[in-house]
């Protein structure tokens, strides 16, 4: 799987490759990208969803996207790239990473549609 392959994805790729000197960006990045990348994704795009390799493989695939997100959320966070703020300061990585990661899948839905990321903003680091 690639970074391409998904909106969300290829957008926090783009914002890392123009951050290299963030850290907390650079580390979710790496990470994102050990996830995504041990997903294989068929070559034939017309494959049969009836058959239960590719059922396993969408699997797979959700399951990628889904541990991806809660960590851009994290590094979005902790990067202060998130519109309007979700806490009124700016949290360290871990605590956001584990806050993130710790919600049901409802309620990661309900964060991200109260929420924005807003990659275009410059990154503030926290004191």
């Amino acid at each position: 799987m690639k970074f391409t392959d998904v909106p969300t994805l290829a957008k926090f790729e783009k914002h890392a490759l123009a951050n290299p000197e963030c850290r907390i960006t650079q580390h979710s990045f790496e990470t994102v990208r050990q996830i995504i990348e041990q997903v294989h994704v068929p070559s034939d795009a017309g494959f049969n969803v009836h058959e239960t390799s590719a059922i396993l493989n969408l699997k797979e695939r959700c399951m990628a996207v889904e541990k991806s997100t809660r960590i851009i959320w994290a590094c979005a966070c902790a990067t202060d790239h998130v519109s309007p703020p979700k806490w009124d300061f700016i949290p360290d990585y871990q605590s956001a990473l584990e806050y993130f990661q710790g919600l049901t899948d409802l309620e990661l839905m309900a964060e991200t549609k109260e929420h924005r990321i807003t990659w275009e903003q410059v990154i503030r680091m926290r004191a």
